[in-house]
């Protein structure tokens, strides 16, 4: 598929999940939740476009549906076009990070998780609580206050943005090192007693149209409170494999990290040994690390509505606040 067919693939995709008529607005903010980047005139665009091909029809209350034409049209776009997307998109954004760990500046890629301004001090208390349980990658954030805009985020009045720190800025840090990595899997690691056991589920990154772990933040699948209260849970878990003569070299670059107080890092294992109970590729090692995810799952979990996007832009670090 071309690259304008395969966004308007994706907006018919958004209106045929939809419960109701969908305007320019929306349909652009999902088409970001999903890794497509438009302005409102570019969606107004290929809408018109759609409309055109009688894919859409504007609904009589305002917005477009799907058609049935849409609908046949969807179902003839092979999934197999899009297996891959997430891993390339993945690694692009990496590969623009500049954060430097020796002057702890530059660009890191951002998670956005959006909210009730009412919920502020919990979700502040939520971040704070990770970062003590040493479950936050980065010990990072930004917040967005209502009626503000920053990197295509525009919030109304009562709503709030907290940016975190994604994983994908780790891969960045290390591919900027010199060291070739590779995605391999998104899943959910058991935690006993403070300590990293084993995963319990995985998806493969180049096996899947959909990031793994916002499928399995989406299904309410982790327990990320409970590992901060108790120390067992389970928490999502980012796995790449890398090359075993690199493996001195990531560990330094790791320490440097936590040196500087990022964390999250929950399994490096030996080349050629399985890592959290999964084997890895010959001469390769396992690094295992905190999802980007976990500050949005975590306030999933206590309750809060969130919208989530990640990852969803960089950003300067020196945007960001240190947390204490």
């Amino acid at each position: 598929m071309s690259e304008i067919s395969r966004k308007e693939i994706e907006i018919l995709r958004i209106l045929s999940e939809a419960s109701e008529p969908m305007g320019s607005t929306l349909i652009k903010r999902e088409l970001e939740r999903r890794g497509f980047f438009l302005s409102e005139r570019t969606v107004r665009y290929h809408l018109q476009m759609l409309e055109l091909k009688e894919l859409v029809s504007e609904h009589e209350k305002g917005g477009r549906v799907i058609t049935q034409k849409g609908l046949e049209e969807l179902a003839r776009a092979l999934v197999s076009q899009r297996i891959g997307f997430v891993t390339t998109r993945f690694i692009s954004m990496a590969y623009f990070v500049t954060y430097d760990p020796a002057t702890d500046s530059g660009k890191v890629v951002a998670n956005v998780s959006i909210i009730d301004k009412k919920f502020y001090d919990k979700a502040i208390d939520i971040v704070n609580s990770l970062y003590e349980a040493n479950i936050l990658l980065a010990p990072y954030i930004k917040v967005l206050d209502e009626n503000e805009e920053y990197e295509n985020i525009s919030l109304s009045k009562g709503r709030i943005a907290l940016f975190t720190v994604c994983d994908l800025t780790i891969d960045g840090i290390l591919i900027h090192s010199g060291i070739p990595l590779f995605f391999k899997y998104g899943g959910l690691v058991q935690i006993i007693n403070k300590k990293p056991i084993r995963f319990v589920e995985l998806i493969a990154y180049d096996g899947t149209t959909i990031p793994p772990l916002e499928l399995f933040v989406r299904s309410n699948q982790t327990s990320i409170m409970k590992v901060i209260k108790t120390g067992s849970g389970i928490l999502p878990g980012a796995m790449r494999e890398i090359v075993a003569e690199a493996r001195e070299r990531t560990v330094k670059i790791i320490s440097i990290l936590k040196e500087k107080g990022w964390g999250g890092i929950l399994a490096i294992s030996m080349p050629n040994e399985p890592t959290l109970g999964v084997p890895v590729s010959m001469d390769r090692f396992g690094l295992c690390m905190i999802g980007g995810l976990t500050p949005g799952a975590a306030l999933l979990e206590e309750g809060i509505n969130v919208e989530t996007f990640a990852p969803h832009c960089l950003i300067p670090l020196e945007d960001m606040r240190k947390i204490c």
